[in-house]
């Protein structure tokens, strides 16, 4: 049957991955194990934080917050993905929103998270005899807290554009993965002109500080560890923020390809939309696993007393 010519009055058809019909079930089996892994990746991570007390400070509780973020992350996108290719395309027209919205709320805080954790890694470096006063638990809710709330407002300038100013004159044909802005822009009717202007400037707003922090927060980290005489101290100090700056790197890197250049919208932003919900919430546990000493530690804990439960 002709997807284009499948849609309804409220509903959407995401096409998903439909320009390979022959690969729909090795996709599936593909995008299944992923999430599977991923899932169960992020869980583990946030298990051991809270069962060890030892990974009980601000650094964790943050990555234990960016842990599910990663979660749901996958799990907004992927089974939706699953079912698009077993050919079962069409959304409603409030479920499509309303993963655009999810969608948004989770980007904007887990580039807030990581700007957030940019600056625990420089009070560690540059501050640490203030670590526990500067990052007290209070500290550390209230930016939580002020993390969430952000992330749920800035996305209700976009979401409100997108429903008031235009309508959707055009066939709802989204060729994408998920209900994403780009793609629900070229289904209104109308010059978007003015909008697009507006919507710059919402993401300007998120983007555009968060990288300015953590720009300057490594600028600041960066100093304080070429002041340090040893090569021993200065790869300790490095160490202890290299697997927060990986992830910063690969997300900004994501970002810049995939929303400066869409010239070639369809397939870069589905390849771009994938990286940013699959990869990232893959890498995140296991850069933060594999390349930290103290999660390692908790992992090694945990694993043995399960088996001596076990034995027992």
């Amino acid at each position: 049957m002709n997807l284009l010519n499948r849609s309804h009055e409220d509903d959407f058809i995401i096409l998903g991955f439909y320009e390979y019909p022959h690969l729909q079930i090795l996709l599936f089996f593909v995008f299944m194990t992923l999430y599977i892994l991923c899932s169960l990746e992020n869980i583990i991570l946030i298990v051991i934080i809270f069962a060890d007390s030892h990974l009980h400070r601000p650094m964790y509780f943050f990555l234990c917050n960016l842990s599910s973020v990663d979660f749901f992350f996958v799990s907004l996108i992927i089974p939706k993905l699953l079912l698009t290719l077993l050919d079962v395309r069409s959304t409603p027209y409030l479920q499509c929103l309303t993963q655009f919205y999810v969608y948004s709320v989770l980007q904007c805080d887990e580039l807030i998270t990581l700007t957030v954790m940019s600056y625990d890694r420089y009070v560690a470096i540059c501050n640490p005899l203030h670590y526990n006063f500067v990052l007290s638990r209070k500290i550390i809710a209230l930016l939580v807290a002020v993390t969430w709330i952000l992330s749920l407002l800035f996305p209700v300038p976009n979401l409100s554009m997108i429903v008031l100013w235009f309508p959707f004159c055009k066939d709802h044909i989204i060729d994408h993965v998920l209900c994403d802005l780009e793609p629900l822009l070229t289904l209104l009717c109308g010059d978007l002109t003015q909008m697009r202007f507006y919507i710059r400037i919402v993401g300007s707003l998120v983007v555009g500080p968060a990288f300015l922090l953590t720009v300057t927060s490594y600028i600041f980290i960066i100093f304080v560890i070429l002041k340090i005489k040893s090569s021993e101290g200065r790869f300790k100090a490095f160490s202890t923020c290299s697997s927060h700056l990986s992830v910063i790197t690969i997300l900004y890197m994501i970002l810049v390809c995939g929303y400066l250049f869409p010239k070639n919208y369809s397939n870069n932003t589905k390849i771009t939309s994938l990286l940013n919900t699959v990869l990232i919430p893959i890498l995140n546990p296991l850069l933060y696993s594999l390349r930290n000493a103290e999660v390692k530690a908790a992992l090694q804990r945990c694993f043995t007393k399960i088996c001596l439960q076990i034995t027992v």
